[in-house]
């Protein structure tokens, strides 16, 4: 009897703490998605101040040209420019990948992208744009913000 209610209360525990233990990254992985969304609806808005403000204040961003913008404001102006100029009309559609949390105020986002919209000087239309993004968040006053983001276009091998 004894045996048995000690096996009961371990499989009543196993019951509480393993699905706690299993899921309790998901609320955080979907902030980071929430986060995420956000920029693409800023972005995709053509909205610079609001794309820009995903990021924390000393946040950085490499572009999968290799240009940097270090800093929000850098970040915001560069995006600014080309929001009006060359990228005007474009549109982001970004995949969460892999999301990890290597500290409870720390996310790892691997992503996939879509560029569409983009034109030639010409006004010829360029086919989407495919390529991959690594960020760094930090989670500070309750939210998250991109401590780093650095992207990438794979170049399409010879044929």
């Amino acid at each position: 009897m004894k045996t048995r209610l000690i096996f009961q209360v371990t499989m009543f525990g196993c019951m509480i703490c393993f699905p706690f233990l299993s899921f309790s990254q998901e609320p955080k992985e979907a902030e980071i998605k929430k986060r995420v969304q956000e920029y693409e609806n800023a972005y995709n808005s053509g909205d610079a101040k609001a794309t820009a403000a995903i990021y924390a204040e000393y946040g950085s961003h490499t572009y999968a040209n290799g240009m940097i913008d270090r800093g929000r404001l850098e970040i915001e102006k560069g995006l600014t420019e080309s929001l009006s100029g060359p990228m005007k009309g474009t549109q982001i559609k970004i995949t969460p990948n892999v999301i990890q949390f290597p500290a409870d105020n720390v996310a790892i986002e691997e992503a996939s992208f879509v560029l569409t919209g983009l034109k030639m000087p010409d006004g010829t239309a360029v086919p989407a744009i495919k390529g991959f993004c690594l960020a760094v968040y930090k989670k500070q006053q309750k939210e998250w913000f991109a401590v780093t983001v650095q992207c990438m276009v794979p170049l399409t091998p010879p044929n």
